[in-house]
C-alpha cells in the first residue's frame, strides 16, 4: 500500500465516498458521452469502493458486467457488501494490482479514475490496459493535474496542503499531475483516437469545501512517513483548512480534471 499516499481502511472509504459525491455529476456526464462503449465486459481498474463500477452497472443493464479491481481490501469487501445490499447482478469486485494486469484482448471498455497519478509506473500500466481492451475497445480516464487547484480569497494552508501533496506524489515517484500528461502517454501506447476535456468542480458549502482537509488527514501518515512536514504542521494546516471551509464566504476547488478517452487500433 506505500505507492498509494492517501490512508486506505474504513476512512480512506470514507474519503472515497465523499469523492465519489463531489465529482459525480462530472463522472456521469463523461460516462454518459461514451454510453455506447459500455457493453459486454467492462473494467474499473482501481475502483476504491465501487462507486463508478456501480455507475457503469447501471448503463450496462442486461449488456454486460463489470469487474471493479482495486488495491485495498477494504474498499473490495465494503463493495460487495454494497452489491448484496443493492442487488446488483452485474458486478463483482476482487483485490487486484493494476501493475500485475495480464488480460488479453478481454474488454470491451475500461475505466480508471485518479488512479494513475499514483502509480510508479503508469506508462507500464496503459500498455497492460490496451493489452486487455479488444480491438476497437474504449478506455476512459480520468485523473488530476493537482496544482490547478484554486481558492478565493487566498489560504496559505490551501497552498500548502496543495503543494505538499504534489511534494508527497512526486517523492513516491508518482505525479499527481499526470492530467497534463494523459494525451502524450496515451499515444506513446499505441492508442487512437484521443480525445480530451477538462473539468474543474468549485464548491461554496456542503460536502466539496471538505476534499482539503480530509485529504490533508489522509496523506498525513506518509507525510510523517516521508520527512515532509511536521505534526505540527500538518495540524495547523488542517486546523486552518476547517476554519477557511467554514466561512460560508469562501470558495475551493477541486484539482483541474482531465477526462481523456482512447481507443485501441483494430
Amino acid at each position: 500500500m506505500k505507492e498509494y499516499a492517501i490512508h486506505g481502511g474504513k476512512k480512506g472509504n470514507e474519503r472515497l465516498a465523499i469523492l465519489s459525491r463531489t465529482v459525480g455529476a462530472t463522472t456521469s456526464k463523461f460516462l454518459d458521452q461514451y454510453q455506447p462503449a459500455l457493453s459486454g465486459q467492462c473494467l474499473d481498474l482501481g475502483c476504491g469502493g465501487g462507486n463508478v463500477t456501480f455507475e457503469i452497472a447501471k448503463r450496462l443493464k442486461d449488456k454486460g458486467e463489470v469487474y471493479g479491481l482495486d488495491v485495498d481490501p477494504v474498499n473490495i469487501s465494503l463493495a460487495q457488501e454494497a452489491a448484496r445490499d443493492q442487488g446488483v447482478k452485474n458486478v463483482s469486485f476482487d483485490r487486484f494490482d493494476a501493475h500485475a494486469l495480464a488480460d488479453i484482448d478481454s474488454y470491451q471498455a475500461i475505466y480508471a479514475r485518479f488512479l494513475l497519478s499514483h502509480l510508479h509506473q503508469p506508462a507500464q500500466v496503459l500498455t497492460n490496459i490496451i493489452r486487455a481492451l479488444v480491438p476497437g475497445g474504449r478506455l476512459l480516464v480520468e485523473d488530476t493535474d493537482f496544482s490547478g487547484h484554486f481558492c478565493y480569497p487566498a489560504c496559505k494552508a490551501f497552498d500548502t496542503y496543495v503543494q505538499l501533496f504534489q511534494n508527497l506524489l512526486h517523492t513516491r515517484k508518482a505525479n499527481a499531475n499526470i492530467g497534463q500528461s494523459l494525451y502524450q502517454l496515451l499515444h506513446q501506447a499505441g492508442f487512437a483516437d484521443i480525445s480530451v476535456q477538462v473539468v474543474q468542480p468549485v464548491h461554496t458549502v456542503q460536502e466539496g469545501k471538505l476534499m482539503a482537509e480530509i485529504t490533508m488527514e489522509g496523506i498525513s501518515g506518509a507525510l510523517l512517513e516521508e520527512g515532509l512536514a511536521s505534526q505540527e504542521m500538518i495540524s495547523q494546516t488542517v486546523a486552518e483548512l476547517k476554519a477557511f471551509r467554514a466561512d460560508e464566504k469562501t470558495l475551493m476547488s477541486l484539482p483541474r480534471i482531465f477526462q481523456v478517452s482512447a481507443v485501441k487500433p483494430k
